[in-house]
């Protein structure tokens, strides 16, 4: 399985930068994990629109799906195989013929080609959903979407070889905010007590212009990065 990171700021990128977006590639199934601000021309540089398995949407804020109107438009232009299945915890959006809407809730199971996703409901300001996909050789990355700490997380992202984890918060200084979003500590206690093999910090603040150094524990994602597992 391969997983190319696309965009990687919220709730808004920086100066040439992109929102949640992400492809996961195995063998022949491609699928979008998340559709933020610039995720359309940059998955065009690595597939075609019509080479897309599947979209999966973690939760609906813009930066995580603001560009699925897009990926409409392109479809109807004849630019993509139709009806093209879209993930998502809810599906009112998804109402254009150009789409095959999928609910999704906590324990959901759905098939992709090669790869199997599982999702989990997780600690969000709108239903969110984190999801774990797992290869034909059991190969997993758990994507955390938007969360706060919770205790569930090490269930669901318990021994995955990759884990993206939602890290917008340099501190833990806005207990509002910590509702909502991990620090970069979190994220790090996060892989340790999951025991995961591999961390990487997404979902950075585009406000912020350096993040800590994760001191080897975990990395910052960096667009156009590319993790083979």
């Amino acid at each position: 399985m391969r997983i190319t990171l696309l965009g990687v700021y919220g709730p808004y990128p920086k100066a040439g930068g992109g929102c949640s977006s992400y492809l996961v590639e195995d063998g022949d199934t491609r699928v979008l994990l998340d559709c933020g601000s610039g995720a359309m021309s940059r998955m065009l540089a690595h597939v075609p629109l019509r080479a897309l398995d599947a979209i999966v949407l973690s939760h609906w804020h813009a930066d995580h799906a603001g560009e699925i109107e897009l990926v409409r438009y392109a479809l109807e232009q004849g630019q993509g195989r139709t009806p093209l299945r879209v993930f998502a915890p809810e599906t009112e959006r998804l109402n254009a013929p150009v789409f095959d809407p999928v609910l999704t809730a906590d324990g959901t199971e759905a098939r992709i080609g090669s790869l199997h996703l599982a999702f989990t409901a997780v600690r969000h300001a709108v239903k969110t959903l984190g999801v774990r996909v797992t290869d034909a050789n059991g190969r997993a990355l758990f994507y955390t979407g938007d969360s706060g700490w919770f205790d569930g997380l090490c269930d669901a992202a318990k021994d995955a070889d990759l884990l993206l984890a939602d890290a917008c918060l340099l501190d833990e200084s806005n207990p509002k905010a910590l509702q909502n979003h991990m620090t970069v500590e979190q994220v790090i206690r996060l892989k340790a007590a999951a025991n995961c093999r591999r961390a990487v910090l997404t979902h950075l603040w585009g406000g912020v212009s350096a993040y800590p150094d994760p001191s080897g524990e975990c990395e910052l994602a960096r667009e156009g990065a590319v993790y083979d597992l």
